[in-house]
């Protein structure tokens, strides 16, 4: 449960690190930052898969990595980078890139956290009712201060949903949300 915690919350700051910057330098900008990000990322994953020892940051993976993802070392983090790109390039408009990312690091962070505090009722393997209630309740507060309650609810819904998806919930939450993002905003 620890490990979990703290993997959320390293989600949860650097996440929100690169919301802000898109925020503040725009999309195209932010596409370049999150590239080199995620080949920088790659290089250090394969650093450390072959032994080469980075102490600050392998003492962050080792905190932090679940154990089904030690073959690929920041598992977790590439996907969430190449997620980001894919997002920009299918999406570029900065509310919509904006309000998927949101998504995927605000929802996703608190499903974790909500499902390990209240999760009870088990919906898709170790996936909650409760958890994914909480990543929809947190992905709508950080809606709202883009959209409409329609848009940001429906975004909210589907964006979690697409986190119970057989494939790692950090690349689909945020392709997902901009999906639906991208067919509701131009119809108000």
């Amino acid at each position: 449960m620890r490990t979990e915690a703290r993997r959320q919350f390293i989600h949860f700051l650097f996440g929100s690190f690169f919301i802000a910057l898109i925020a503040v330098i725009g999309v195209a900008q932010g596409f370049f930052v999150l590239a080199a990000c995620f080949g920088v990322g790659l290089l250090v994953s394969f650093l450390l898969k072959r032994g080469v020892r980075i102490p600050l940051l392998l003492y962050v993976v080792k905190r932090v990595e679940r154990d089904y993802e030690k073959h690929l070392p920041g598992k977790g983090a590439l996907l969430f980078f190449l997620a980001a790109l894919i997002t920009i390039i299918l999406f570029q408009e900065k509310t919509i890139v904006l309000g998927a990312l949101g998504v995927a690091v605000f929802g996703d962070a608190a499903s974790t956290v909500f499902g390990l505090k209240f999760g009870k009722h088990r919906i898709a393997g170790k996936k909650t009712l409760e958890g994914t209630i909480g990543g929809m309740a947190a992905s709508l507060f950080f809606l709202l201060f883009l959209f409409q309650l329609p848009i940001a609810l429906a975004t909210a819904v589907i964006g979690m949903l697409a986190e119970l998806l057989p494939f790692d919930d950090n690349f689909t939450i945020p392709i997902a949300a901009g999906f639906i993002l991208s067919i509701l905003v131009p119809l108000l």
